[in-house]
């Protein structure tokens, strides 16, 4: 579980600002918000604060932690069972 929370917390970020990336719409004048990922890091740490990169955080960790758990548990058994 410890795993699925330093997971979660340092993926979060480059998840937030791919997603904003992912959904920006075209402004009256046709321009998108953001350039570029960093153009949309500097104003998510603008605009929301270094908190903001963990927006979500909760719900984010509901929906990696059990694929890093699932994942560490199968690699350990995986490991004990075809140990050569």
């Amino acid at each position: 579980m410890v795993s699925a929370v330093a997971t979660s917390t340092a993926s979060l970020p480059f998840d937030n600002v791919k997603t904003k990336m992912q959904k920006q719409k075209r402004n009256a004048e046709g321009v998108l918000p953001y350039k570029n990922m960093l153009d949309c890091a500097l104003k998510t740490a603008t605009k929301e604060g270094i908190t903001g990169f963990w927006a979500g955080l909760p719900t984010y960790y509901f929906r990696v932690g059990p694929h890093s758990v699932i994942t560490l548990l199968m690699a350990e058994t995986l490991k004990t069972k075809f140990a050569l």
